[in-house]
């Protein structure tokens, strides 16, 4: 039996305004990726309508617009996780921030794969007969005026704000939130009030009132 008052951790828990800026963060983030998504599909959709009208043949991007819808639908759901974890990481759960950490490190990874080869020169490997400068005219004729605009601001905004976000999650303001759930529960106790501990669950007693769990 231990005498004073009681409380409990949890109930007195904050969420700190690092963690807070995190998840507000991760939501831009994901957000961006989505928006990336919806741009780089009208992109790619423009173009081959492009090269349909000029006359292409109809097999040039069959299994390069598969690579980039496959990349497409990964892309999405990983910026949808984001957005999940962004609500998640508010509730304190430490295995949403290492899951945070873990997903926002492979993006960033692959984000800077996915640049480098943008920056490597690319030679064909036979003879193009397609005609570029028809397929460009063409394609700024049926381009949608939000693609591009949308497409770059949101490749700018992405990894930057995923990045910040994970930074974020590891400072030690973050960390204290973060604290296991256990250590977070166990009671605090003040001079004025009686507690029992039965069988692992404490019973608080107030001075002049009715035992409390």
């Amino acid at each position: 039996m231990i005498t004073g008052e009681f409380t409990s951790g949890a109930g007195r828990r904050r969420i700190p305004p690092i963690v807070v800026g995190s998840s507000l963060l991760l939501a831009l983030s994901g957000l961006a990726r989505l928006a990336q998504v919806a741009a780089e599909a009208a992109v790619q959709d423009t173009y081959l309508r492009a090269h349909e009208r000029v006359g292409t043949p109809s097999a040039f991007a069959a299994l390069p617009m598969v690579f980039l819808m496959g990349v497409g639908l990964v892309v999405a759901l990983s910026a949808v996780t984001l957005l999940l974890l962004s609500l998640a990481n508010l509730a304190g759960w430490n295995w949403t921030r290492v899951g945070t950490w873990a997903l926002g490190g492979v993006t960033l990874t692959v984000a800077a794969c996915g640049l480098a080869l943008n920056l490597v020169p690319t030679e064909g490997g036979g003879p193009d007969t397609t005609d570029w400068d028809a397929v460009n005219a063409v394609a700024a004729q049926l381009m949608p005026g939000w693609a591009e605009p949308v497409g770059d601001v949101s490749g700018w905004v992405a990894s930057p704000a995923l990045l910040c976000a994970l930074v974020l999650l590891a400072l030690p303001a973050a960390n204290a939130f973060y604290r296991t759930q256990s250590d977070l529960d166990q009671p605090i106790v003040y001079p004025g009030a009686t507690v029992t501990l039965q069988a692992g669950h404490p019973t608080a007693q107030v001075a002049g009132g009715p035992p409390r769990a």
